[in-house]
């Protein structure tokens, strides 16, 4: 007896397109990225989340020099929401 080799979770005809989300729910989730983005330190907010749990601040105001410019995002940060 040949088992199959696959096995499928998914079932398309039953499948629903994804749900898009409001604007308050995408303005929520850029605050939320923005206190785990931004040092408490220099106020610079960055394009990656900060060890902030065990570091506290970004890792130039940790070491003493300055933050490249391509990793700080510009003064007024302009939303990116999709909506």
């Amino acid at each position: 007896m040949q088992r199959p080799t696959r096995g499928f979770l998914l079932r398309v005809d039953l499948a629903k397109p994804k749900r898009i989300p409001t604007l308050a729910q995408e303005r929520a989730l850029d605050q939320a990225m923005a206190a785990r983005s931004t040092c408490p330190r220099c106020k610079h907010r960055y394009y990656f989340c900060l060890p902030l749990r065990t570091q506290s601040v970004c890792d130039p105001c940790d070491k003493g020099y300055e933050p490249s410019p391509e990793t700080v995002m510009t003064s007024p940060a302009t939303h990116r929401l999709a909506a």
